[in-house]
Formats: structure tokens, sequence, C-alpha cells
């Protein structure tokens, strides 16, 4: 090297000592703020609150459950068949004086406003079986009769006779039932029978009841009734179905 060269160095050294320190203090500081720095994720960061807590409760309208509709009744058993479920005939009442004439001519106490009715004829219909003997008609020429009535000049005068004395006999022995009576039961029974050939009276049954022994006390006065006067079909007697309508009335 030359002489030259080494005495620029040597005039330079200060120079150059000054710039490599600072260089190397720069570098130790950057060093030491990046290891000393804390990381942003482990910094837990605190928002300043107020003196007061305040929770604000937002009240949300809920609609009610629609109702459950209930399911579907379903409907079981067997469908049977009734016999005579209706009359084809309305009750016939008598009038009212003459309801009051044949219950004021009954002997002995008498129930409390019963009062038997005659059914109007139905409509024709004849049960023909095999055995001709045995026809049941429920409508004939000249039907079954209560009581001594065959002296009435016609077919009229004779239905209003057998009528009364239907009224006189149910007023003389029927009596209202204590059930009924204490239960207030009213209403209409209905009792069935046959009128046989010579007039007595069979297969009696109660075919409509109102309860409280009503229609029992009906069927025990008619079954104790004496013979009628036979229906007439073609001058000769044959078997008729009646019914017998009894109404019970509480004053």
């Amino acid at each position: 090297m030359k002489r030259q060269d080494i005495s620029r160095l040597e005039k330079n050294r200060p120079i150059h000592f000054k710039i490599g320190l600072i260089i190397s203090l720069a570098v130790a500081l950057l060093a030491f703020n990046w290891a000393s720095a804390p990381h942003e994720a482990d910094t837990p960061v605190f928002d300043a609150l107020g003196d007061e807590l305040q929770i604000e409760v937002v009240r949300t309208t809920q609609n009610p459950p629609r109702p459950v509709p209930p399911p579907p009744v379903r409907l079981t058993g067997e469908i049977v068949a009734v016999e005579n479920p209706e009359f084809a005939a309305e009750p016939f009442l008598l009038p009212v004086d003459e309801i009051s004439e044949a219950l004021n001519a009954a002997q002995g106490p008498v129930g409390e406003s019963v009062r038997p009715s005659v059914a109007k004829p139905e409509p024709l219909t004849v049960f023909r079986p095999e055995d001709e003997s045995i026809d049941i008609f429920r409508v004939v020429e000249e039907m079954p009769r209560f009581g001594d009535c065959a002296d009435e000049p016609d077919r009229d005068e004779r239905d209003r006779c057998s009528g009364l004395a239907i009224l006189r006999y149910f007023a003389e022995h029927l009596r209202y039932p204590e059930l009924a009576r204490t239960n207030g039961i009213e209403g209409l029974a209905v009792v069935q029978f046959i009128v046989e050939k010579d007039g007595s009276i069979t297969d009696a049954k109660v075919v409509k009841d109102i309860g409280g022994n009503c229609g029992r006390e009906a069927l025990r006065v008619a079954n104790g009734m004496p013979k009628w006067t036979p229906g007439l079909q073609r001058g000769r007697p044959v078997r008729v179905i009646m019914n017998l309508p009894v109404r019970f009335q509480l004053h």
C-alpha cells in the first residue's frame, strides 16, 4: 500500500468510528424496542364504563299458540232396527166437557189428571202370515170397542161411547206413580195390545214410556181391562192391534 493511501485512512479514522458507533447504537436500540414491545393480541382492552350499568330489557310480543282442534269423533256401533218406532195416528182427545163428564162419573178416588186417549185409526196395514186364521189387522170395517156401546145408532157414536168408557175405566183404576210425582215427570205413555176375536186382550206392552213407572202403571191397567167388542172385517171377528195413549199430567 502506498504511503499516501495509509495517511488518508489515518486521517478519516475518527469519522469512520463515529459512523460505526451511530449505526451500532441504532441497531441495538431497534432490537431492544422489538423485544420489549407487548403483542397486540395479548393486551386486553377495556372500554370505559359510566358510573351506572344500565340494562335495557326489550319486551317482545309472542303470539299465543293456536288451539289444537280436537280429533274427529269416530262413531262406532251397530244400527238396530226398532219395532214400531213411530205411530202414524195422532192421539184423539175427546172434548174437554166430555172428559170432565167421564171423570166426574168415575167411582172411587181418581189419579192426578190422568187422561187416556184413543188413537185415530191408522192407514190399513194387514199382516198376513201363511195361516189365514191368525191375521192381525190395524184397521178394519168395525174397530174393536170398549164398554157397552152396541146400542148407539151409528159408528161415530159408538166410537165416542167407547172412548168415554175407556176414560172412565182408567180414571177408576190408574194411579199416578209416586216416583213420577216426586220427580215431576209428565208426558204421554203408549200401550199396545191385540184385541182377539173373542174380545180378550193379549200381547200388551209399552211402546212409548216417559219413565217414573208411568208406562208400567198404564200397562197394568190395560192388562186388567174386561173384554172388548171384537173388530169385524167382512162381517167376521178378526184380531186387531191397538195403540192406547195415556197422558200423565201433574197440577
